[in-house]
């Protein structure tokens, strides 16, 4: 819906001259960077690099393995 939104907003407002619409948009744009710069940052907790015909394995010790594709 919102998607919906911020399309309609932006036909209409900046580029279609509706006032309404342009306020609409700037709300929406203004929402989406609030939103951006205040959610937190993923922490990195290890980097490598991987060469060519090394493999990368990623696991957790809490969890019980899963099989994917098996019946």
């Amino acid at each position: 819906m919102l998607t919906y939104l911020r399309r309609r907003a932006t036909i209409k407002g900046p580029f279609g001259g509706s006032r309404g619409w342009t306020f609409i948009w700037a709300v929406l744009l203004g929402a989406r960077l609030l939103r951006r710069f205040t959610k937190p940052k993923p922490e990195i907790l290890l980097t490598e690099k991987v060469g060519p015909g090394e493999t990368l394995v990623i696991s957790g010790i809490d969890r019980e393995p899963r099989v994917l594709g098996g019946s």
